[in-house]
């Protein structure tokens, strides 16, 4: 893991200086920085922040935040919830990735005076207050300066057990997948509830991702979760309240269906489409919005169980 108390930063770049020594954030002192968005890096075990200032000596500034977290999976993860904005390479010698089946091949991206990149444990904001001409080329040579001190990033192992098949007629799209922990980004990325009635922690793992119909004629799509659990009686125990509290409020038979009773696998039509699971072991798929029981039978048949 890389410390990011051990990066150097360049003292100057095209008329920009760095300002003084960083700042550093602790995980009792974040929501002093950062008021209601520091429980996003929580949820992504978050280390440290140090936060660097470059200016230009005309009032113009460049705030520089490299996030150390506790693995190289939560750097993924933050990218991962915002896959929007242009690709760049940080470091050439670190990015010839294999081909991922799953989330885009992708560790840095720019747009709008700001870039966000991950590198091994570091996640790496660099932002201008204002995008002004040559503003680009001074954030890409900051991030360049911090890629060349970092390591090739890995991937979290869940994002194999999603093998899609390039012939299916569902296709999996790889710039809506996300990495997460928390009920509270699961909930970002589809709403369940405002109780975390999947159980989940820092110690489970999260994937979400979309697919759509391969047929040009429609648009159907569907959201899968794919949710791995510490051990196998907390992925039955999240799965068993899921069907008591979700289903039971969601079907048409309101709490006393019998789609509510627990089931290892099983799907149920809803307003908005199917929704489906399976449970295997420590693992928990669920499917969402599908268009139909065919659709969910090629969904899961995507999906490589370990």
């Amino acid at each position: 893991m890389i410390k990011a108390d051990s990066l150097k930063m360049p003292e100057k770049l095209d008329g920009w200086k760095l300002e003084g020594p960083p700042q550093k954030i602790t995980r009792e002192t974040i929501f002093d920085y950062m008021d209601g968005g520091g429980e996003l890096y929580l949820a992504y075990k978050f280390s440290q922040l140090l936060v660097y200032k470059y200016s230009d000596g005309h009032n113009n500034e460049i705030l520089v935040e490299i996030y150390e977290m506790l693995h190289p999976d939560e750097a993924f993860g933050l990218l991962s919830l915002d896959w929007t904005g242009e690709p760049v390479v940080l470091n050439p010698e670190l990015s010839k990735l294999p081909e991922n089946p799953a989330a885009p091949n992708i560790t840095a991206l720019y747009g709008e005076g700001l870039l966000r990149a991950r590198l091994d444990n570091l996640y790496l904001r660099v932002l201008a207050e204002r995008e002004s001409a040559g503003i680009k080329e001074v954030i890409l040579q900051i991030g360049k300066s911090v890629a060349a001190q970092s390591r090739q990033p890995a991937l979290p192992e869940i994002l194999s057990f999603v093998q899609p098949d390039p012939e299916g007629r569902w296709r999996i799209k790889k710039d809506r997948t996300s990495y997460f922990h928390s009920h509270l980004l699961l909930n970002s990325l589809y709403y369940l509830s405002h109780e975390n009635i999947l159980h989940l922690s820092h110690d489970c793992e999260g994937l979400y991702t979309e697919w759509a119909e391969a047929v040009t004629d429609t648009r159907r799509t569907a959201r899968l979760f794919l949710l791995r659990y510490p051990e196998a009686s907390l992925s039955r125990q999240a799965l068993s309240d899921f069907l008591q509290v979700y289903v039971s409020e969601k079907s048409p038979g309101g709490s006393d269906s019998e789609n509510s009773e627990f089931k290892p696998e099983g799907l149920v039509q809803l307003e908005d489409g199917w929704l489906a699971w399976k449970l295997t072991g420590s693992c928990l798929a669920l499917i969402f919005e599908a268009p139909g029981p065919e659709a969910v039978k090629e969904i899961l048949n995507q999906i490589r169980w370990k």
